[in-house]
């Protein structure tokens, strides 16, 4: 059976110290930074944002927008 422990560390010294303890032990290691994780969530936003083929639904949207202040009694 297989089990799964997540660590965060903050700082370097303590992941090293964690990452070393596994090493020692002949632990199997699956490392992810958040650097990395929110480079992928960065990539596959874009790729999300830019999939509109042509520009003519972005035209038309922008033409109906109305960004003129309203008064608004309350």
């Amino acid at each position: 059976m297989t089990h799964t422990l997540i660590i965060e560390t903050e700082n370097e010294k303590d992941f090293e110290l964690i990452k070393g303890l596994t090493d020692r032990l002949g632990l199997p290691v699956k490392e992810q930074h958040a650097e990395e994780l929110l480079e992928k969530q960065k990539r596959a936003f874009n790729n999300l944002v830019g999939s509109w083929e042509g520009d003519e639904l972005a035209d038309q949207i922008r033409s109906v927008r109305n960004d003129q202040p309203r008064d608004i009694n309350l």
